[in-house]
């Protein structure tokens, strides 16, 4: 349960920062899951996720 309400911050939080819906947070991540099926495989989550981190550091 407490994961599923962390999710649920991080989702309203995240579509604040995008000034989008949270639902459009939720479709964008599920499509980019669908054209990066290999990006949720397991082991290259980690990847993933670093790659988005060092993207948003290096974009501001």
């Amino acid at each position: 349960m407490l994961g599923s309400t962390d999710q649920e911050a991080s989702l309203r939080a995240t579509a604040g920062t995008l000034h989008v819906a949270r639902n459009t947070v939720t479709y964008r991540v599920k499509r980019a899951e669908e054209l990066l099926a290999t990006a949720t495989a397991a082991g290259n989550s980690l990847k993933l996720r670093l790659a988005l981190k060092i993207a948003r550091t290096l974009l501001g």
